[in-house]
């Protein structure tokens, strides 16, 4: 599965918001196979983060936007900014989008939002760099 978008932004959109505004997202991915094989792939070095990815059952990517819909689109297009994780896991779908009014709000809070992800779901693996 890909990003079908705006229609997989709804569910998430609260009224009084717009695609467009700022906001800290997390998309679920999807692991490849062998975890390691696909990382040594794409990159000569492999980060601490790797055997930890590979040894939980759902991978959660964090980040935030000034742009959501824009930001979206790029990572499901890969045309720019491709980041290094979405490079080995396919995008499988948004889990949650946190919308704010100002993009300063947003990525100040893309840290506080990962962890309480990680909080809630210990057994995922939740990616924020």
């Amino acid at each position: 599965m890909s990003l079908t978008l705006p229609e997989d932004i709804e569910p998430h959109l609260p009224e009084g918001f717009e695609w467009s505004d700022p906001g800290v997202y997390s998309l679920h991915l999807k692991k490849p196979e062998n975890v390691q094989e696909a990382w040594d792939n794409e990159f000569e070095n492999t980060p601490d983060y790797v055997d930890i990815l590979d040894s939980k059952p759902a991978v959660v990517y964090v980040g935030a936007a000034s742009n959501v819909m824009r930001r979206l689109e790029e990572h499901r297009d890969g045309d720019k900014r491709k980041a290094a994780l979405l490079r080995i896991c396919e995008i499988d779908g948004i889990h949650t989008i946190w919308w704010f009014d100002h993009k300063e709000q947003a990525f100040l809070k893309e840290r506080t939002m990962a962890d309480m992800l990680s909080q809630e779901r210990p057994d995922w693996y939740v990616h924020q760099r």
